[in-house]
């Protein structure tokens, strides 16, 4: 049930600060509303749903604060897992996790883009060799997904972007199998912080508006 709601979160049909009523999720989805209720607090726990007074659950609305949480966040885990020495197994998966995002663009399904990119970024943490990182990291993903997805429907030449995308993880793949920690921190660092300023401004020109 939780990622069903999150697909109708992520996929826009639950819109940030809709009131999530269970009677009526329950009833077009089919579902019954204890299950609605548990896919509810699991969402609050990942952050994409808040609780209001006098509303109760809705949908969270993407805040800067969030966002810059989240890259802190980022930023903590990948540089750690980018220098660290990968294994040949390693070094497949996240070669694989390229090939999907290639898939994915070519396609040119935001939402798909979004899950590869973001499936990249997971493999590459995954040489950190920790259960428990990754599936935390898996969470900040899905809340990940959330920016990026904001950031894909404002962006103006989406061919153009997702070619631009490609080539900052064909580097960054390039740079993660090299061999040089150092010059592939700094690679990661350069993404990291390209991506959050854009969404930042996305994110400011919103509040700017309302």
């Amino acid at each position: 049930m939780a990622d069903l709601l999150t697909g109708l979160i992520l996929g826009g049909s639950l819109r940030p600060g809709e009131r999530l009523r269970e009677s009526a999720l329950s009833q077009t989805l089919g579902i019954s509303r204890n299950s609605v209720r548990e896919g509810i607090r699991l969402l609050e726990q990942g952050r994409l749903v808040r609780y209001e007074m006098h509303r109760g659950a809705v949908v969270a609305t993407p805040t800067i604060d969030e966002l810059d949480d989240l890259y802190r966040t980022r930023v903590h885990l990948e540089t750690l897992a980018i220098m660290t020495a990968p294994t040949v197994e390693q070094i497949a998966a996240l070669e694989g996790a390229f090939d999907t995002l290639v898939a994915a663009a070519h396609d040119g399904q935001p939402r798909d883009i979004v899950a590869a990119d973001m499936g990249f970024h997971a493999t590459l943490v995954e040489r950190l060799g920790s259960r428990r990182i990754s599936a935390f990291f898996a969470q900040v993903a899905t809340e990940m997904g959330y920016y990026l997805l904001i950031q894909s429907h404002v962006d103006d030449e989406p061919a153009h972007v997702d070619d631009a995308v490609l080539a900052q993880h064909r580097l960054l793949l390039d740079m993660a199998v090299a061999g040089d920690a150092d010059a592939a921190r700094e690679t990661l660092l350069d993404h990291l912080r390209e991506n959050h300023e854009r969404i930042r401004q996305i994110l400011q020109d919103g509040a700017g508006r309302t």
